[in-house]
This record gives C-alpha cells, structure tokens and sequence, in this order.
C-alpha cells in the first residue's frame, strides 16, 4: 500500500474522532470509541494487521537473503507467459487462484501445478469481504474449494483475501479450513498498468525478507491486460538475483501447521484429517 494511502488512511481515523470529539460536546468517551471503531476498519482494509489470526507477513524466517514472487487474480492467458519466463529463469512462485478463473482456464491452472508453484486461495468471485456476512464468506470460500476440487488440484493451506480486505467472518472461516492468512510487504500496483519500466523500478525495491505482489489476473475479468507485468517480469527476477536475493515460495509447511494448531487450537493430526482445504467445511 503506497505511503499516501496510508497516511490518508490514518488521516481519516484521527479526523473522524477528533470530529466527532468536537461535535458531541467534546466527550472524550465517544472520541475514543470513534477512535477504536477506525482502528478496527483500518484492521479490516490493511492486510498487514491481523488482530484475529496470525498471518504470513513476510518470509524472514527462509534465510537472510529470502524473497517472495507471487501473484494474484488468475489464472489467465497471461498467466502462461508468466510461467514460461519463471521456467526460463528457474524461480518457483506462489499464485493465489481464483475459483472463477479456475473454471476459466483448467489447464492453466495444471500447468502451474505441475510445474511446481505454491498455489493459493483467492476466493470464487474476488468480493471484498470486509463489508460481507458469514454465509456470503463461507458460500464463495466453498465455491472456490469446489473448483479446485473438480480439476484435482489440492492448494496448499494458504489464503490471500481479495485486496487484503476481510471482517471477522472471514478469518474465522479462513482459520476453521485450516488456512493461514498471506498478507504481502510489496505491491507494486502493477494492476493499474503504471508502464513497463515503473513496475520494474517499483520491484526492485524489494528487500530481504518481503514479499513481492503482482497481478497475473484482474479480479474475476475475463480476459484482462496484464501485458506490463509481463513484460516486467524477466527484468524483474534478473534485478533481484544481481542483488544476490533468493526466491522462495509462501508454502511454510512446518511453521504453517504450527501456526494453525495455535490459531485453532488442534494438533496437527487433527488437522490434517479434519481441516483438509481440499474439501469444504460445513457450518
């Protein structure tokens, strides 16, 4: 998220309460209860607070020198040029799939597999959670298991909400599948077509430790322009490995398992035999 988005962000919340601190007769009590109310929206749209459940912030713990590419919004047409050049440049990526797309492009979505790539959970319809119910959250989650189900694809136990956005219902779903939140540390707005060499300057910025987020779809679009990141992809990984950085995937299994006995309060055998993302759970 660029600096101006957070500042606004924060900006938004201090105005709101000093508002409102203002206008009801100064009461410092509804101040701050307008305060806490940002707060917890602020928690809602920055996928890097995650005051329910821990989350995969950044990949720290895979070595001093350890990246992350991922991608969201495919699979697509694109998606196969993005495959091709990481084969070319022998990097292994996370793509966090969308149920639609899924249905979209089968075969797409093998190759990745096959080929190696984490793949994640991105939801069926890419639906900004934060303002949704429990059932709309659960029912659109069970779409996309249900997609990757009818191709044969088990995903890892990774979930990336649409935009980062998510409430309550979400994460508690999200923890009920045995699924660990995926936040990111780059974005580089690649999905707004900036041009080729501002993806590139803005990636390569990266630095040990984070992970990088592109786009190798649109949302649930059909047949979106991702030509940019495309192209910017080779120049990109060439960048990262001449500043001697390592590329690793987001597919934790160990710390992942350990952070989701601790967020459901299971062992691991529990969770392998009752929280299996590959199949939906029920409500």
């Amino acid at each position: 998220m660029p600096l101006k988005v957070r500042i606004k962000i924060i900006a938004i919340v201090l105005f709101s309460a000093l508002g409102l601190f203002v206008i009801l007769n100064f009461s410092p009590w509804l101040a701050l209860a307008a305060a806490l109310i940002g707060i917890f929206y602020l928690e809602m749209i920055y996928p890097k607070l995650n005051f329910f459940s821990p989350a995969i912030l950044n990949v720290k713990d895979q070595g001093e020198r350890a990246v992350a590419i991922t991608f969201d919004d495919g699979p697509s047409e694109w998606t196969l040029k993005i495959l091709d050049h990481l084969r070319d440049q022998n990097v292994k990526s996370t793509f966090f799939f969308l149920g639609k797309n899924l249905e979209r492009y089968p075969e797409i979505a093998k190759r990745a597999h096959a080929e190696g790539h984490t793949i994640g959970i991105h939801g069926y319809s890419h639906t900004k959670f934060h303002f949704k119910g429990a059932d709309f959250i659960h029912e659109d989650l069970d779409r996309c298991f249900k997609s990757f189900q009818s191709l044969g694809i088990k995903p890892a136990a990774l979930i990336r909400f649409p935009h980062g956005f998510k409430n309550f219902f979400a994460v508690r779903d999200a923890r009920r599948r045995g699924l660990t939140i995926c936040s990111w540390g780059k974005g580089v707005w690649d999905s707004k077509r900036p041009g080729v060499q501002t993806i590139v300057d803005r990636s390569l910025k990266l630095k040990a430790g984070e992970i990088l987020l592109l786009h190798d779809g649109d949302g649930a679009k059909e047949n979106p322009d991702r030509s940019q990141t495309v192209e910017a992809l080779p120049e990109i990984i060439r960048g990262l490995k001449a500043k001697g950085f390592e590329f690793v995937t987001l597919d934790e299994r160990h710390s992942r398992w350990k952070k989701a006995v601790k967020a459901v309060g299971v062992s691991s055998k529990e969770i392998l035999e009752e929280c299996k993302p590959f199949n939906p759970i029920k409500k």
